[in-house]
């Protein structure tokens, strides 16, 4: 088979920008068809695993523990965190290896390394979106309606997400060719920093002086600027602030530490 080596680029161009996105897409839904090749339920395993730890957190807290949260019913409450969450986790945590997974082919041809770990992110935008009318569906059943407000939310909330995703894997996937323990310490810190986000309970429940310490966490805003469109059909407002100033600090570095490390990566690989 032949290869077919693509020089590197020397400014930016229309047909750059055009070449990027199709490889993007290309890349994207290679891993779609490569993760659910063979098994029977294809992309309803997308469905089922939030779905499934929705179910027990939603006995073991609701029903067990009697857990309340404002006027939603818990298991909307949950659900309409863990959606977002899951892209953001699963995002960080199957990225994290995407260039030293990859070193055969960084080392043969050369192409926007950078749409490698961007496949991920995107790919996992592709399963949230799926779960968006599985939500639907349930708040439906519950007596509330989605609104209009949904329409230019949750583009909005997806791009701010996107671009705080963008600039983490970017970090988080460039350290990892060179400290291939990060992979490993990204999903322990992950399972950590889930449960310092406001997901299985809301933020009004945490003490006063506490709240400024969680709103630290990037997380925090913007799932509670999720659960309240879901729910409320509440557009982000301006508490949304913390997500967009670590949305545009964690872009920079992302890019910043991308470009400095990439020249090094074939010899470390």
């Amino acid at each position: 088979m032949r290869v077919l080596s693509i020089p590197p680029p020397t400014g930016i161009n229309l047909s750059q920008v055009t070449h990027t996105w199709e490889l993007l897409v290309l890349l994207t839904a290679r891993e779609l068809k490569l993760r659910y090749q063979g098994t029977i339920l294809g992309l309803l395993w997308t469905l089922a695993k939030p779905l499934l730890l929705g179910l027990v957190l939603y006995f073991a807290l609701n029903k067990v523990l009697g857990v309340k949260v404002g006027n939603a019913p818990y298991h909307l409450f949950l659900l309409s965190a863990l959606f977002p969450w899951g892209w953001f986790q699963a995002s960080i945590q199957f990225s994290a290896a995407s260039f030293s997974n990859n070193a055969p082919l960084l080392k043969k041809v050369y192409f926007p390394r950078f749409v490698l770990p961007l496949s991920t992110v995107a790919n996992q935008l592709f399963h949230f979106c799926l779960s968006i009318p599985i939500l639907m569906l349930l708040l439906i059943a519950s007596g509330r309606y989605p609104g209009p407000e949904w329409l230019l939310g949750i583009p909005v909330l997806i791009a701010i997400q996107l671009l705080l995703l963008a600039g983490a894997v970017l970090v988080v996937a460039s350290f990892n060719v060179f400290l291939r323990d990060l992979e490993h310490l990204a999903e322990v810190f992950l399972n950590l920093w889930f449960y310092l986000t406001p997901i299985l309970y809301s933020l009004e429940r945490v003490p006063k002086k506490v709240q400024p310490v969680m709103l630290i966490n990037p997380m925090t805003s913007l799932i509670e600027a999720w659960r309240n469109l879901f729910l409320d059909n509440k557009l982000p407002g301006a508490d949304i602030w913390p997500a967009l100033v670590f949305t545009a600090v964690a872009l920079v570095a992302g890019i910043v530490v991308f470009k400095t490390l990439e020249e090094r990566f074939e010899d470390a690989l």
